[in-house]
Order: C-alpha cells, then structure tokens, then sequence
C-alpha cells in the first residue's frame, strides 16, 4: 500500500531519480502516459460515443503526458483525435521529443482556436502541480471553457489548477505515480471526480514521514485479498451478528445484513425487538427477536443474545436501533463481550458517555461516524474536532483507544497506533438514505479475516467501487442503498476478473442485478 504525499514530494523524488540516474525523463513520460491512455481506454466506454477526443497540452511535463497518450491511443480508439496545444511556444524538452514523433492520425491544433462540441471527450494535460493564486491566461480562459463545455473531463495526475483559484472539474483523474495529498482537499475533491493510479517506477521513493496516510485502492485490494480454501465452511468464512432496528427504523439491519452476506460472511444472525417477517431482507438471514422495551433494544436484549455469543465472531450494532436510554443500556452489556465491536449510527450517540468502558476493552472496537456524529462523539468527551478529517478521526481514535472510520466524501481510517489509510473511491451517488447500513455490514464482514484498521479501509473501498460500478448503470441520482449488498459482490467479481470495475466494453449488459 502506498503512501499519499505532496505534489512537492513528487517533484523532489522525481528529481532525485534524475540525479542518481535511477529514472529517465523520457522513460517515465512515456510510462505515464501510455498508463493514463489505459485507464481512459477502461472508462471510455461507460461514457458512451462521443466523436472526437480532444487533449489539451500544457507547457509543463503534465503536458507531455498527453503527447504520448495521443499517440498511444492511435489506432486503439474509434474517434478523432485531437492535440490542443495551449502554450507551444513553452513545451518542455521532453514534450516536444514526443511531439516530434507523434503517430499519424492525431491531428494538432491550437487550443484558443478549438471549439469544444458537447459530444466531445477532453483529456486535461494544461497544468500539473504546484498552482496557487489567481490563474492566469490563456489557461484561465481555457479552463473555464472546458468547465462550460457540458464535455466528459478526464485528468492527468491532478485537475488543472488544483491549489490555484480556478479548477478544472474533472470526471476521471488518472493518478500518476502516488495519490497526491492535494487531491483530498475540499477543491481536490470536487475536482477531481473518480480516480485511478497509473504506476510509475521510482527506485529511489520520496522521503516523507512515517506516520502519512496511506491508500486505499485497487492495489491494496490485491495485496489483502484471500480466495476461499477449498475446504471451507460457514464458520470459517465468519459469523457476524447485527444488532440493531427499532419500531421507527426496522429495515435497516436487513441492509447491513445482506451487505455483510454479499461480503463474504458465512453466517449473519439478526437481534431485533420485533418479529420479522418470514423471508424479510433475503431467506439467507436468520432473524433473531428478543426482548425489547418500548420497541428498543434494551438490557434485556443483551441476555437473549447470550446463548450465541460463543459462535459469533463479530458485532456490529446500531443501524436503525434509535436513541432511548434503553438502547444505550443495550450498549452498555456489549461493551463487555470480548468479541470485536462495530459500533455504527444511533450506537455512536450511546458511546459517547462511555468513553471510559471503550477504552478498557481488550478486543478491537470500530466507531464508524459521520462528521456530524463525530462532532457529538467529541462534545461528549469535551474536546474539539479539527476541521480536516484527518486529523479528527486520530484525536477519536486516540480519546477512545479505538479504530475510527470517519465518513465523508474521501473517507478516513485511523487506529490508536497513529496508522491511517484513506479511501480513494466513491462517488456522490453514495449519498443516500441506507448506504451507510450497507457499508456496516460489509466492514462487519471483513473483520471476520482483518484487523479493525484493514477490515474498515477495504469496506470502504468496495462500498466506493459499488457506488461508482451503479452510478455507470442508474446514474448518480439514481442508486439506493437496496442495489448496493449485489454491487459489493459484483464489484469482488469484476475485480479478480479484469482489474477494475470498469474494464469491460457493455456494462450494461455484463452487469446483473438480483431481485431484491
């Protein structure tokens, strides 16, 4: 897993390998540009036909990593293929090297005098990193067209303008080398739209501290990712129980429960104050009720469940459980089973006045809140939460001695030891009412093989990817949160298989839902 470093520690271990001769200027060009013309090969098709593909080149490297994406992509993309040279007057040594060479088929044209149609597909290779300030032009003027353009944007390494007053809003960013820290700012953000990382070889890598976060991406997938033996059995694949529903919220653990059998689960038992249905959620389930108080988890609910406790081994409560005093007394009882713990939603509002309790387990404790939920969790201790969400999720996981997963549009995972990872997928199509029920259940799932840390930043990860997986079939106002438990599995499927989610040409119809 990588680290995520500055755009400046990028500039500085580039310039290093130049020195000690471990990286060739024209080598790692060539890399990086051949890498980000594979990553739009993959995403291209999800964005339906378009005619023309038009790549603007700036003067920097950022630039020249479009030169030989154009042509790589000659002769492997049915469109026209358009160079828009922006500043040509300032193309570096190693952009104009290939430039020089361009393969037949590309067509090169001034960018000023390039009328954008909406049927096109843009590559922005204006500006790489290292902007601040007021944008200047032509590359203002530049931006803010490609912005009005209604046009598909597909970046290189980072949105044009990133750090500057003026960015380019891109659909796609190909990451070259390392996840850049700029990326995870409010504007990197809202910029920056789905990404991938494009390797790059740096013997020599950058110098940075220990304790920077690192990535969660398809890389960290595949290196934590363990195929079944052959001999398995329910048990071994992991037992969870999902605590949770009251008389208001009653669908919710049903949620978490088909995400977490999506997940990998061998076995997902229920606790709820009310009977369910024969058959509510998906027959796989085994609905458990117990006793209640005034339609909430309560004390005595926590004495029904004690026949079970030896066969589980994860707990994961709150989806859907309400905020009575008797919920939080429920709470209480299972702080004491010495099982790991996912506390999630209502449960987070109980936890804050037991601080104390949460500190002295032994087993591992995941608090998974949003930030207003993270706000509370902090008032209740009588701290104040840091505005970036890194630095809030260590001061809970040091307050609590516990793993935290504070969710947002870049999630953050941070544990007691000062180690923290954060998720690169995701998309704004998540935001929806169940979704987080979902990743519950998924994380649940994954504790049952990793550590809390592990387990919350690949729940993470797959939760994005399903997202961005649906986004591509309902759009991003059209997914909810009963898609998500079978994109989770799918998304398992297309990523053993290909590589990513999106390397397959017909989506729509590779891609299979199960009645829900």
């Amino acid at each position: 897993m990588k680290k995520i470093i500055t755009a400046a520690d990028m500039r500085r271990c580039e310039a290093v390998n130049f020195a000690q001769g471990t990286a060739d200027a024209l080598q790692l060009m060539q890399c990086a540009g051949n890498g980000c013309a594979e990553e739009l090969l993959k995403i291209a098709p999800c964005w339906g036909e378009f005619k023309r593909l038009v790549i603007f080149v700036g003067s920097g490297n950022n630039g020249g990593d479009g030169v030989v994406m154009a042509s790589y992509l000659a002769g492997r993309i049915n469109c026209e293929i358009l160079l828009a040279l922006a500043m040509p007057e300032k193309l570096s040594d190693a952009a104009r090297y290939y430039l020089e060479r361009l393969e037949s088929g590309v067509t090169v044209t001034a960018a000023d005098q390039l009328e954008l149609q909406q049927s096109d597909v843009v590559v922005d290779g204006l500006l790489g990193s290292g902007c601040h300030g007021v944008m200047r032009e032509p590359l203002a003027g530049l931006i803010k067209r490609i912005n009005a353009s209604g046009c598909r944007v597909f970046a290189l390494d980072m949105p044009s303008g990133l750090g500057s007053d003026l960015t380019i809003r891109a659909d796609f960013t190909a990451v070259i080398g390392f996840f850049k820290r700029e990326l995870f700012t409010a504007a990197g953000i809202a910029g920056s739209g789905i990404m991938r990382l494009v390797p790059l070889e740096l013997p020599i890598a950058p110098e940075v501290a220990e304790d920077v976060p690192l990535a969660a991406d398809l890389n960290f997938f595949r290196q934590y990712e363990q195929p079944l033996e052959r001999n398995t059995h329910k048990y071994r694949r992991g037992s969870v129980l999902i605590a949770g529903g009251s008389a208001e919220y009653f669908q919710a653990p049903f949620l978490s429960g088909r995400a977490a059998l999506r997940s990998g689960a061998g076995l997902v038992r229920l606790a709820l104050p009310f009977a369910a249905a024969a058959g509510c959620g998906t027959l796989a389930l085994i609905p458990g009720q117990v006793r209640s108080a005034g339609g909430s988890l309560c004390a005595e609910s926590f004495s029904d469940l004690e026949p079970y406790l030896n066969k589980i081994n994860v707990i994961a409560v709150g989806p859907g459980m309400g905020r009575s005093a008797d919920a939080g007394k429920f709470i209480g009882e299972l702080l004491s089973v010495n099982k790991p713990l996912l506390l999630d939603a209502d449960a987070l509002f109980a936890a804050g006045s037991m601080q104390n309790q949460i500190r002295r387990r032994n087993a591992p404790t995941l608090l998974t809140p949003h930030r207003g939920e993270a706000e509370n969790l902090a008032a209740a201790i009588k701290r104040t939460l840091p505005a970036d969400d890194l630095s809030a999720a260590k001061l809970l996981a040091e307050e609590f001695n516990a793993t935290v997963l504070l969710k947002g549009a870049r999630t953050v995972i941070a544990d007691p030891s000062g180690k923290s990872i954060i998720n690169t997928s995701g998309t704004p199509a998540l935001a929806t009412a169940g979704s987080g029920d979902v990743l519950t259940g998924a994380i649940a799932a994954e504790m049952c093989r990793f550590s809390a840390l592990t387990a919350a930043a690949r729940g993470a990860f797959m939760h994005g990817l399903a997202g961005e997986l649906l986004e591509q079939y309902y759009s991003e106002s059209g997914v909810i949160a009963d898609d998500l438990p079978e994109a989770l599995a799918a998304v398992r499927q297309r990523l053993r298989r290909s590589g990513d989610i999106f390397a397959e040409k017909f989506l729509r119809n590779n891609f299979k839902f199960a009645e829900i």
